[in-house]
C-alpha cells in the first residue's frame, strides 16, 4: 500500500498542475520588486503583534500599521504574479480534491460531491457509501 502512495506522490509531482505551480512559486519568490514588499509587509505586521500584545500598544500606531498592510497587501494583489501563483495553487489544490474524493469514494468516505448524504441512494451521485 505505501508503495502504491509513493507511485502516486510521483505522479502528483510530475503532473502539469504541480509543476506550474512550482514554477509560479519560484518566479514569485525571485523577483526582487516582491521580496521587498513581503519583507515590508512581514515587518510591519510583526510590529503590529508586538503592538497589539503590549498592554499600552499605541492604538494611532496600530491603526497607521494596519493601513500600510492594507495597502501592501493591496500591491502584493496587484502583482501579475500573485495572481498566476494563486491560480496554478488553485489548480493543483483541484487536482488534490479530485485525489481524495476518488480515494474516498472507493473506501466509502464522504466526497465532495456527497456531502450532504442522507443515507438514501434513490438519485444518489454515487458516494459509493
Amino acid at each position: 500500500m505505501i508503495e502504491l502512495a509513493r507511485e502516486l506522490g510521483l505522479a502528483l509531482a510530475n503532473s502539469s498542475e504541480f509543476v506550474h505551480m512550482k514554477q509560479a512559486q519560484s518566479d514569485f519568490e525571485k523577483n526582487e520588486a516582491i521580496a521587498r514588499l513581503m519583507q515590508e509587509l512581514n515587518e510591519k505586521r510583526d510590529r503590529l503583534i508586538s503592538i497589539l500584545a503590549d498592554e499600552d500598544g499605541n492604538d494611532l500606531e496600530a491603526v497607521s500599521l494596519t493601513n500600510d498592510i492594507d495597502r501592501l497587501e493591496a500591491q502584493l494583489k496587484e502583482s501579475p504574479l500573485y495572481g498566476g501563483l494563486i491560480l496554478a495553487q488553485n489548480a493543483f489544490s483541484t487536482v488534490l480534491s479530485a485525489v481524495n474524493d476518488e480515494i474516498n469514494a472507493c473506501i466509502g468516505a464522504q466526497t465532495s460531491a456527497s456531502g450532504d448524504c442522507s443515507g438514501d441512494c434513490g438519485g444518489c451521485g454515487g458516494c459509493k457509501h
